[in-house]
C-alpha cells in the first residue's frame, strides 16, 4: 500500500508561526555559543529568510498554475520566515548583530541580482514558457536538495554547540522542516520519474545553481565559511556523502548530477 500523499490543506492549516516561545534566550547569558556557531546561525537566518526572491523566480513560470504546489510554497515561505526570526533572536542573544532579511548588502538592486544569480524573473518566465510543465519537477528538485543541505547545517551546528538551549530549538526547527522535505521529495520523485525532460532540466539546473539557495546575498567569504563549517572535516565528509547519495538516488539523476552539486558547493561563483 502506497503512503498517503502529502496533505497540503493540513499543512497550511497547521503552519508553524513564531518560535520565540521555544527559545529561552536568558540561558545564553550563562552559556554563550561559540563565535563560529553564532556566525553560522546568522548565515542560516539569512538563507531561511531569502525565500521571497526565490518564490518570485519560481512563480513566474508554469509552477504558479499548479494550485497545490503554490499553496505549499506560500506556507513554506511563511514557516521559513519564522525560523529565520528565531535564529536572528538567538544571534542577538549571543552578542551578534543579525543581518537584515536580505543579508549583508544594502542595495536593493544587488539583492535582486544576487537572489536570481544572473537569471531574473523575465528570463526565468521566458525559459519556463519554453520548458512547460516539466519545470515544476525542476523546482521541486532544487527545493529538495536545498532542504537536504540545510538539514546538514543544522545537524552540524547541533554537534558543534553542545548547548541544551540551542539543541532544543534546532530539534524544533528540524521538525518544522521535515514536512518541507517530505513534500519536496514526494513531488520531485513523482515528477522526475514521469518526465525524462524534467529529469534532464533538473540535472542542468542543479549544476548551475549557487548553493545553498540564497547564499549569494551572504557574500563569497561568508558563504565559503558556511560551507566549510558544514561540509569540512571528517564529519562534513559524511554529510557530503549522504547528500551525494540522496541526490543520485532521485529518479533520472545519477552520480554525475550529484557531483555537480558538490562541485558547486566547493567553489560556487562569486556573489
Amino acid at each position: 500500500m502506497e503512503p498517503a500523499a502529502f496533505d497540503v490543506r493540513e499543512f497550511a492549516r497547521t503552519a508553524q508561526g513564531s518560535l520565540r516561545d521555544d527559545l529561552d534566550l536568558t540561558r545564553y547569558a550563562a552559556a554563550p555559543l561559540r563565535g563560529d556557531v553564532v556566525r553560522v546561525l546568522d548565515a542560516l537566518a539569512v538563507l531561511e529568510g531569502a525565500t521571497m526572491a526565490h518564490l518570485r523566480n519560481v512563480l513566474v513560470t508554469p509552477t504558479h498554475k499548479d494550485a497545490r504546489v503554490t499553496a505549499f510554497l506560500v506556507t513554506w515561505a511563511y514557516e521559513k520566515f519564522w525560523i529565520a526570526d528565531a535564529l536572528r533572536a538567538i544571534v542577538a542573544a549571543n552578542g551578534g548583530a543579525p543581518r537584515g532579511w536580505s543579508g549583508a548588502a544594502s542595495d536593493a538592486g544587488t539583492h535582486r541580482r544576487a537572489a536570481s544569480a544572473g537569471r531574473g524573473p523575465v528570463r526565468r518566465a521566458l525559459a519556463g514558457f519554453a520548458q512547460g510543465w516539466p519545470v515544476i519537477g525542476v523546482h521541486m528538485t532544487v527545493g529538495l536538495v536545498d532542504d537536504w543541505m540545510l538539514r546538514a547545517a543544522y545537524e552540524r551546528v547541533a554537534r558543534a554547540s553542545a548547548n541544551d538551549a540551542l539543541d532544543a530549538v534546532l530539534r524544533r526547527i528540524l521538525d518544522v522542516k521535515e514536512r518541507h522535505t517530505r513534500f519536496f521529495q514526494e513531488e520531485a520523485s513523482r515528477r522526475l520519474a514521469a518526465s525524462p525532460k524534467a529529469a534532464g532540466l533538473a540535472r542542468r539546473e542543479l549544476a548551475r545553481t549557487v548553493w545553498p539557495l540564497g547564499s549569494t546575498v551572504l557574500g563569497r567569504d561568508d558563504r565559503d565559511d558556511l560551507v566549510r563549517f558544514v561540509f569540512g572535516g571528517s564529519e562534513g565528509d559524511v554529510l557530503a556523502a549522504r547528500l551525494e547519495r540522496d541526490i543520485a538516488d532521485l529518479p533520472g539523476l545519477d552520480r554525475r548530477a550529484a557531483a555537480s552539486v558538490l562541485r558547486g558547493l566547493a567553489g560556487g561563483p562569486a556573489a
